[in-house]
C-alpha cells in the first residue's frame, strides 16, 4: 500500500508533538475532500505581495483585477468568499506596511522517507528594512501552532540559509490570518526572531517517526474498509 502524502502544514503541525499525541493528531487527521481550496489566492500571492516584475515594473496590480483573478480559478461562490478574505486582508496588510519584494524560486526539501516539503512562497520581501522569506498558513482551523511555526522555521533554515550562504541573514515569516466572521482576514505575521530551531537530525526523526505511524493509520483504515466491505478491496486513503 502506497502512504499518501501528509499536507505539509499538517506534517509541521503534527510531527513535534510526543508520540502518543502524534498518532492521536494523526488518527484524526481526514484527508477527505475540503470544502474549499486556498489555490486561487495562493496563485495570486506575487500580485498580493507587489513583487517586482524585472526591469519593466508595471506598478502595484489593482485589487479588483486580483478578484476577478480568484473569481476565475474558484470552483464555487463559497470557495471565491474565503479566498477573497484572505487575499483582502493580506493586500491591506501590505499597502500599509508598505512592502515589496521580489521573485525568487527555492526548491523543495527532501527530508527523508521520501518527503519532501515546501515552506516557502517564491519570494522574498523587505519588511522594516530585513530581508524575509513568507511562508502563508490561511486556514481557518488547524493553524500551525508556536511548535508548529518552530518546525517550518527549522525546515526553512536548514534549506534555505544552510544550502546557500547568499541568504546567511535572511528572516523567515509566517502569515496567519485572523478568523473574522466576515470582510477580510488581517493577517498576523510571525517571524523566526528568538526561535530555537530544531537540528536536522531531529526533524529527520520527527519526519520518520511521524510517517510510521501515519503508515499504520493508513493500513488500519484500509483494514476497516475491507472489513466492512466483505473482504473487497480498495483503500480508503
Amino acid at each position: 500500500m502506497k502512504t499518501r502524502p501528509l499536507p505539509d502544514t499538517d506534517l509541521a503541525r503534527i510531527a513535534p508533538l510526543p508520540t502518543d499525541q502524534k498518532r492521536n493528531a494523526l488518527e484524526a487527521l481526514h484527508l477527505g475532500r475540503p470544502p474549499y481550496r486556498y489555490t486561487p489566492v495562493r496563485a495570486s500571492f506575487s500580485d498580493i505581495l507587489n513583487l517586482e516584475a524585472g526591469m519593466f515594473d508595471p506598478g502595484r496590480v489593482p485589487f479588483d483585477k486580483i478578484k476577478a483573478e480568484i473569481r476565475k480559478k474558484s470552483w464555487n461562490d463559497q470557495e471565491e468568499a474565503a479566498n477573497v478574505r484572505v487575499a483582502e486582508g493580506l493586500y491591506d496588510f501590505v499597502t500599509a506596511h508598505k512592502l515589496r519584494g521580489r521573485r525568487h524560486d527555492f526548491s523543495p526539501f527532501a527530508i527523508g522517507v521520501g518527503a519532501s516539503v515546501v515552506y516557502w512562497h517564491s519570494a522574498i520581501l523587505l519588511v522594516d528594512g530585513q530581508p524575509l522569506i513568507p511562508f502563508f498558513d490561511p486556514r481557518r482551523s488547524k493553524l500551525l501552532t508556536s511548535l508548529g511555526r518552530q518546525f517550518a522555521f527549522s525546515m526553512m533554515h536548514q534549506r534555505i540559509r544552510e544550502g546557500s550562504p547568499d541568504f546567511e541573514e535572511v528572516r523567515f515569516g509566517i502569515f496567519q490570518f485572523e478568523k473574522t466572521a466576515k470582510g477580510p482576514r488581517p493577517p498576523q505575521l510571525h517571524t523566526d526572531l528568538g526561535v530555537k530551531l530544531f537540528s536536522l537530525d531531529q526533524l529527520e526523526r520527527m519526519v520518520a517517526e511521524t510517517y510510521k505511524i501515519w503508515r499504520e493509520v493508513c493500513e488500519g483504515r484500509e483494514a476497516e474498509m475491507r472489513r466492512r466491505g466483505g473482504g473487497g478491496g480498495g483503500t480508503l486513503l
